[in-house]
């Protein structure tokens, strides 16, 4: 289907529908009477007529939404009043099988083309916005406020037919990258405003920065404007964007095992052959993580992967065995299936570690490359090979950053939050092709104050993305096993510094730091998790808990702090660990409290939506959902999912706890050495390909990584098949309610605050400077030719936002030498928005 609308679809649907049965009662007719034959050859006609019209009009086309719908109804209701019992001449006399296909492809061709003019005066302004924003970037001057204010107004209005646009969007991938290029849209705008504030303050312009900006800004305007004319996502496209990820592959494989024991034993060989491409495809995901893991995490994935591949090969051999045997193939499918979970387990487990390392200092790596900008090192003496090593450092944890987003994404349902995590993600990417070149240019130009703003403004923005990042994530995380995870990392820590001291090694406050740092990550992530699930819902027991564990985290920081100053004493240095090991004990005591939390969260969240369901019934307005779920169970194990009652199935393994490795080897098999992974490096190479070229602001992957034609045919099988059972995950807490409706509201509100935030700055600075010069500055006259095409915006809508912001009255906001042009720019925009 070409229609991208939901608007147009309704339209199309109906019409198309009664085709298809005028078809059927055309083509089966045998009542030959003469008036029968006389209709018959009537609606033929009729029929011929319409699709000449519908032809005409895509032909003729039209300048306005309005002339086309007038038109395109005009056609409809003329055919759907025509008298039946006049006699036409030039009656056609027999009927084309093709006629009705052609009627509807013509009619479909008539709604396309009203789409297209529908979306026309929303293009023609998002055109004008970007021409401007583009010629702003080639002029090395200080931007007038009002400008800006004027640019936010008309940004502001273009969210509103773009939001309406995305929610009647039949494509859902095409609907969430819209509201990407939006909320990345709205990001560059704000970083606008803060670079012309400033200018203002510095009275000097910060050309670097702003040009960054802008073509951030323009190339958000071309996306948006490439959605809008680009064509429906196709299947494909929608499928991998979706479910392209390590946690619906490994749900699928766990779904198609289960499902085998139904199977014929021909279907279960051709569903284990089929199931081959979805376990390559896990591997390479797993890899993927693997990579930016530490060392031993990616042993123990790797061998995780060998176990599968071992117990894959006992499957597929057992199941073309010439006597088939149904214990030894269910034995297989329990042992692969086991070998599956174990690699899960590790990859929850690994995830979560990379989240451990990079919360605990997510500034961390920037914070290194922006001080090494003041070491004390001589100008002339200064070359970019010194900052490899911080870049490189710098790189692994935006990679880092990259698999956890992923990661929280496939695992999360509330779209908001994917919407956030994506949003996190592309500023990230976007940000980290300029915040390197700058700090490099300012650690060899350190006296370029100029530079040293572009740094401030671009770390500054980078800090604001990272802690958004970061709160987002610790939302979707399970803090219970958090807990788990953190404490077993800082009990190794303690004892390692407990052996260094028996060893008579000092213990440092870097040590300590690493050990505090990690802590107070866990904090920020239960404080996150409790503030979303409700404060008033956690009992006196774990409040106190919780604050004690604070206090122990300030304990062991005051007492490093104190004790572990120059030549600190075996006994001071033994207060420290004893402080450590306190802070360990409350840890251990809140593993069971914030499990209790997210228990106690699902059944409160179960209690709600079954009063909400019971309420609707009562009154008559609910649906099938809701009457399905008037016994709303107790137990989340029992818990439909959705509105297919899919099975909710519960994880079988823990951080400490899992199935050890059961299986039975052929006496002709030969045994695999896990230290060898030679036989994984072809996964290796896809998982390196998946993170080299996975991106979401600048590029989307359309196609998988293998170049099999066996393969693609396998994975179109594959890709039809929905998920039968919906799997817990170590990594998320448990969600049953899926966010159906992503909010882009928020963005406007920012918007509308920055612009309230304008208009007092450029009122302050406007009377500043008739205060310091009464006299009005001259300026030359530079009128940039994309003004001249502009047309006049919608003043309707935009009065609606000024009566809500104060009419600023600024003539010239900033230093007189380098204001080249404002008036005249401001002129334009007050034509353009009157």
């Amino acid at each position: 289907m070409s229609l991208k609308t939901t608007q147009m679809l309704k339209i199309f649907q109906p019409i198309e529908e009664q085709i298809k049965k005028l078809s059927c009662l055309m083509n089966e007719t045998k009542n030959d009477a003469t008036e029968m034959v006389t209709l018959r050859k009537l609606i033929i006609d009729q029929l011929h007529n319409l699709a000449e019209k519908l032809e005409n009009a895509s032909k003729e086309g039209c300048d306005t939404y309005g002339e086309m719908k007038k038109k395109v109804t005009s056609i409809i209701e003329e055919f759907c009043t025509i008298d039946f019992n006049k006699n036409v001449e030039n009656e056609k006399n027999f009927l084309d099988e093709s006629l009705f296909q052609v009627i509807l492809d013509k009619f479909l061709k008539i709604l396309e083309n009203l789409e297209k003019t529908e979306t026309a005066p929303l293009k023609q302004n998002l055109q004008e916005c970007l021409e401007y924003i583009k010629e702003m970037s080639g002029i090395c001057e200080i931007e007038d406020l009002q400008n800006i204010k004027e640019l936010g107004l008309s940004i502001t209005e273009l969210l509103r037919p773009l939001q309406f646009y995305r929610k009647n969007l039949n494509s859902k991938l095409l609907s969430e990258r819209l509201l990407l290029y939006c909320c990345q849209l709205c990001a560059s705008f704000r970083m606008l405003v803060q670079v012309i504030k400033e200018q203002h303050r510095l009275k000097a312009p910060i050309y670097s920065c702003k040009k960054y900006i802008c073509e951030r800004t323009c190339y958000c305007f071309e996306a948006i404007i490439d959605i809008i004319d680009a064509p429906n996502a196709s299947e494909e496209e929608e499928y991998l964007e979706e479910e392209n990820n390590f946690v619906h592959r490994i749900d699928l494989a766990l779904d198609v095992i289960a499902n085998l024991p139904k199977k014929s034993q021909e279907q279960k060989v051709q569903e284990c052959e089929d199931l081959w491409f979805n376990i390559e495809e896990i591997f390479a995901h797993a890899m993927s993580i693997a990579q930016v893991c530490q060392p031993y995490n990616f042993k123990a994935i790797s061998g995780s992967l060998q176990s599968i591949l071992t117990e894959f090969d006992n499957l597929k051999n057992q199941l073309k065995a010439a006597v088939p045997d149904l214990t030894m193939n269910n034995f297989f499918m329990n042992t692969l299936t086991d070998a599956i979970y174990r690699l899960e387990r590790k990859i929850n487990i690994a995830v979560l570690t990379l989240v451990m390392e990079v919360f605990s200092d997510i500034v961390g790596p920037l914070k290194k490359l922006v001080n090494l900008c003041g070491i004390a090192i001589n100008v002339n003496n200064r070359t970019k090979n010194d900052l490899n090593s911080a870049i490189e450092e710098f790189d692994q944890w935006t990679d880092k950053c990259v698999q956890i987003g992923k990661f929280a994404i496939s695992c999360c349902r509330d779209k908001n939050r994917v919407q956030k995590i994506k949003n996190c993600l592309a500023s990230f990417e976007s940000l980290e092709t300029e915040v390197i070149p700058a700090i490099t240019s300012f650690y060899l130009h350190p006296n370029n104050i100029e530079m040293r703003q572009c740094v401030k403004l671009l770390t500054t923005e980078w800090q604001s993305v990272t802690n958004e990042f970061q709160h987002t994530v610790n939302l979707i995380i399970d803090p219970a096993v958090f807990c788990e995870i953190v404490y077993d990392d800082l009990q190794e820590r303690v004892h390692q510094m407990t052996d260094n001291l028996d060893k008579k090694q000092n213990i440092t406050q870097t040590e300590v730091g690493v050990i505090i740092q990690r802590a107070i990550s866990l904090s920020r992530q239960i404080i996150a998790t409790i503030e979303d699930i409700g404060p008033q819902t956690i009992d006196k027991h774990a409040n106190m808990t919780i604050r004690e564990f604070k206090a122990a985290i300030y304990e062991v920081d005051a007492a490093s702090k104190k004790f572990l100053g120059n030549e600190a004493t075996s006994a001071e240095q033994l207060r420290v660990i004893n402080r450590c090991e306190i802070m360990l004990k409350v840890i251990k005591r809140l593993f069971p409290v914030l499990s209790n939390i997210v228990k106690n969260s699902v059944a409160l969240l179960a209690s709600s939506m079954h009063t909400i369901c019971s309420y609707k019934s009562m009154k008559g307005q609910g649906d099938s959902i809701c009457r399905n779920t008037m016994n709303f169970p107790s137990s989340i194990h029992q818990l439909p999912f959705d509105q297919k009652s899919s099975v909710y199935i519960p994880t079988p393994y823990s951080v400490k706890n899992c199935k050890q490795p059961l299986t039975i080897q052929p006496a002709d098999a030969v045994p695999r050495n896990e230290s060898d992974v030679s036989v994984l490096l072809p996964y290796i190479k896809k998982g390196q390909a998946m993170r080299n070229e996975w991106s979401l602001m600048y590029k989307t992957p359309r196609t998988p990584f293998t170049d099999c034609k066996s393969d693609n045919v396998i994975k179109n099988r594959l890709k039809t098949k929905n998920l039968a059972s919906i799997r817990q995950h170590l990594f998320s807490r448990d969600t049953f309610l899926e966010e159906t409706e992503l909010n882009s509201t928020n963005e406007s509100l920012d918007l509308t605050n920055i612009l309230e935030n304008i208009s007092k700055l450029s009122d302050t600075l406007s009377s500043e400077i008739k205060k310091s010069s009464p006299n009005t500055f001259e300026r030359s006259q530079f009128i940039p030719s994309s003004m001249k095409r502009v047309k006049n915006f919608n003043k309707s809508c935009l009065d609606k936002v000024t009566r809500r912001l104060s009419e600023c009255s600024v003539t010239g906001g900033g230093d007189a030498p380098m204001s080249i042009g404002n008036l005249d720019r401001s002129k334009y925009f007050r034509k353009k928005f009157p």
